[in-house]
């Protein structure tokens, strides 16, 4: 039984993570049409923003760059009346903003489906970035300090005491 699916060709890890580690700007402006329509910004954003590294500052880098840079506003700019190929142009373009200049290997990570956390901070954490998973949300977890943690709540204006004592665990 035939379908009437088309299947786009583009490879995600020979020719699109490796120009946005590397800041190829001109990534998406040099793939072909067969390419284009197979790009998937919600897809390469998911691998871009995890990465495989020794080195745990790359790690977090490519994590937190992802979600600032390219996850704000990310459906407002994928939805703009401008069209869909200027869209991904330019979410391809921040997308390459994150990269540090040579190629990683990035594994997919799916979205979370737990929501809920027994430390006060890390649920704090989760609800003020619910589109991380977690293991996007333990990364940013151990990332900080106490005193980091506590400064951080201290600048939202948190109150809640629960919260503020569970940065103790860190």
């Amino acid at each position: 039984m035939a379908t009437n699916k088309t299947e786009f060709k583009i490879d995600m890890f020979k020719r699109v993570l490796p120009a946005l580690d590397t800041r190829n700007k001109k990534l998406y402006e040099n793939l072909s049409e067969e390419e284009r329509k197979g790009f998937s910004p919600w897809l390469v954003q998911r691998y871009l923003s995890s990465a495989e590294s020794a080195n745990n500052e790359v790690i977090e880098h490519y994590l937190i760059m992802t979600n600032d840079i390219v996850n704000v506003n990310f459906s407002e700019i994928a939805n703009f009346g401008i069209g869909k190929e200027k869209n991904h142009e330019m979410i391809c373009k921040l997308m390459s903003i994150v990269g540090i200049g040579k190629s990683l290997k990035h594994p997919f990570i799916p979205p979370s489906t737990k929501r809920t956390y027994e430390n006060a901070f890390k649920q704090w954490l989760f609800d003020n970035n619910h589109n991380i998973n977690d293991q996007e949300l333990d990364i940013l977890f151990h990332s900080f300090t106490k005193e980091a943690a506590k400064d951080l709540l201290e600048q939202f204006q948190v109150k809640d005491k629960k919260i503020i004592k569970s940065t103790n665990d860190l």
